[in-house]
């Protein structure tokens, strides 16, 4: 079940990371919920109309790192940590905003399959800085 769970996660990040919404759709209950800073989303077609909203950055890249879950039967609660990368242009210069996040997880297996429940998206820390130029070798 933790691997399962730690799965889910990451199956988020690459479904966000490659905008794949079909993806996107199989990871949450139909009754789910997304909550964030200044927007709280209900029922997965909802969730995932929202999460295409990172549409507006030329790229994102989610990292998910630490991850600790209660699980009890078909439920489980969690916290997963995630660092977030967005790509964008401002003025025709190229930036990079950067979230430290906290996901505050509930889950909910259904034939044997963890999907999220609710989702609360807790931004810690957010840095905005110039992108610089790729390294050459």
């Amino acid at each position: 079940d933790r691997h399962a769970l730690r799965e889910l996660a990451c199956r988020y990040a690459r479904a966000v990371d490659r905008r794949d919404w079909a993806l996107a759709q199989t990871l949450f209950t139909d009754d789910a919920v997304l909550v964030g800073p200044r927007f709280e989303l209900v029922g997965r077609d909802a969730v995932v109309r929202g999460l295409a909203s990172v549409e507006r950055y030329r790229a994102t890249f989610h990292a998910v790192l630490n991850q600790l879950f209660e699980i009890e039967g078909d439920a489980a609660r969690g916290e997963t940590y995630c660092l977030a990368n967005h790509l964008f242009d401002r003025a025709g210069e190229p930036r990079k905003l950067d979230w430290g996040i906290r996901y505050q997880d509930r889950c909910r297996k259904s034939r044997g399959v963890w999907r999220f429940e609710r989702r609360e998206l807790i931004v810690d820390w957010e840095q905005e800085l110039p992108l610089g130029a790729p390294a050459r070798g």
